[in-house]
Parts: structure tokens; C-alpha cells; sequence
């Protein structure tokens, strides 16, 4: 007898307990794409010069072309003078950000000299995009001239130094 009760109770009871339960589901997914690769292929040379008997200047256009300022004479024998170039390389259709430095120091023994570089990049170096679509690989080339300033004081010497560009998806 009170089985009999109890089961219309139940029975009431039990669909509401079913609406009281929802579902959703989702799904999940990944995507890998090609690393990031960077090439140089050439370095930043401004040639050789005559020391200046005055200040001056010599600079690197980030097409290679050479110039030079105020008494500054520039010679065609040496190194060839040209832009640093390298490729990025990566998943097409990509935003990645490039990392160039506003200078880099060229040292000869105890004396040296700030090179202020210029990009060919246009807009935010964080906001560059690889060519190609995201099923091919895309390229970057990215070309770095800068300028050197120069006085009477500049001891002669074969200035090196290291310039430094790296690049990451964003």
C-alpha cells in the first residue's frame, strides 16, 4: 500500500529531475604550423672611406646604396658597401613581430663607432605579415641599412660588429 503511494509521487519527481540536467558539448582542435626560420643573406658593409679631416657621415641605404657627407670620401676599392638582408620564413598569411635593434656598435680594438640602422619594413615591426596563404610557406625579406656618424677623431681601423634580428608569430 504505500508502494502504491509513493510510486505517483515518484513518478512526478523523476521528470523533473530529468530537466533539471542539460548537455552542451564542444570540440576541441589544433593547429601546427611551419616554424619560424630566418636566413641571412648578406651582411650590413658600408665599404671603405678616407678619415675625415672633419665630421661627417656615411650611410647605407636599406637599397645598399652608399653616401657620404661633409669632406667624408668614400673609395671603390674594399668590401662592396650593401644593406644587411635576411628572409623570414614561415606559415603563409602569418602575423609575426621582427626585433631589429635602433643601433648596433662597430668596435676596432679599443675605439668605436654607433651605427643607427633603418628597415625597409613599413608600419609596426609587431605587426608584419609573412606572404603566401596558411597551406604554403610565406617569406619576409627584411633589409637593414643604417648610418655611421664620423669625426676628425675616428681612429682608421676595420670596424665589426654584430646586428641581430629575430622574428616570432604573434
Amino acid at each position: 500500500m504505500i508502494l502504491r503511494k509513493l510510486c505517483p509521487a515518484l513518478a512526478l519527481l523523476l521528470p523533473h529531475a530529468a530537466m533539471a540536467q542539460t548537455a552542451e558539448t564542444a570540440t576541441g582542435s589544433l593547429t601546427i604550423v611551419q616554424p619560424l626560420t630566418i636566413t641571412k643573406d648578406a651582411d650590413l658593409r658600408f665599404g671603405s672611406i678616407v678619415k675625415p679631416s672633419a665630421s661627417g657621415s656615411v650611410a647605407i641605404s636599406t637599397a645598399g646604396v652608399r653616401s657620404v657627407s661633409d669632406g667624408v670620401q668614400a673609395l671603390s676599392a674594399g668590401d662592396t658597401p650593401q644593406a644587411a638582408r635576411f628572409t623570414v620564413a614561415g606559415a603563409g598569411g602569418r602575423a609575426l613581430s621582427i626585433q631589429i635593434p635602433p643601433s648596433i656598435t662597430l668596435s676596432s680594438g679599443t675605439h668605436a663607432l654607433l651605427v643607427t640602422t633603418t628597415s625597409n619594413l613599413t608600419g609596426a615591426l609587431a605587426a608584419q605579415v609573412l606572404s603566401g596563404t596558411p597551406e604554403t610557406t610565406g617569406s619576409l625579406e627584411v633589409r637593414v641599412g643604417g648610418s655611421v656618424a664620423l669625426a676628425s677623431t675616428t681612429e682608421p681601423g676595420t670596424y665589426t660588429g654584430v646586428l641581430t634580428v629575430s622574428a616570432a608569430y604573434n
